[in-house]
């Protein structure tokens, strides 16, 4: 062989083992531009659950879900895979004691989107905490504890 086959058989290498190597982290990671889902259940009896969620970009708002209903919002992954949304949840009890969590509801993360289940992760608000349903196994896991509120807080 001729020192250009060589070059070019050397480049052709090259080329697939960079592809290969793209391919693989690809599927380790999240895939940018995908469509992902969050839904959020209200779980707590005859109680409203009252959310305000957002991410660098977006800002959905303040929200409230009424009792045994959810909401759910749907966004595309930017092109660096580094999408974060958290949300900021309250509910108030019967002997109207205020108790709140905060706490990341999506993550552009391998092990984040595995617990989810895929790429649609739901939350689930009890009395005792917030759980992360797995799609997949059909488990809810609790993830967070709810803390009472103090006024600046609410």
């Amino acid at each position: 062989m001729n020192q250009r086959t060589i070059s070019q058989l050397s480049f052709f290498g090259l080329v697939i083992v960079l592809a290969v190597g793209i391919s693989n982290a690809f599927t380790v990671i999240s895939k940018p531009f995908r469509m992902n889902y969050v839904r959020i259940v209200n779980d707590l009896g005859n109680i409203e659950l009252v959310f305000h969620c957002k991410s660098k970009d977006d800002d959905l708002g303040l929200r409230g879900v009424k009792p045994a209903a959810y909401w759910e919002f749907s966004f595309r992954q930017n092109v660096f895979v580094s999408t974060l949304f958290f949300c900021n949840f309250w509910y108030t009890n019967f002997d109207k004691i205020t108790f709140h969590a905060v706490f990341v509801v999506f993550k552009s993360d391998h092990e984040f989107v595995k617990e989810c289940g895929g790429d649609y992760c739901m939350w689930i608000a009890k009395e005792d905490g917030l759980y992360k349903y797995n799609l997949q196994t059909k488990m809810a896991v609790k993830k967070y504890d709810w803390q009472r509120a103090v006024m600046n807080d609410v």
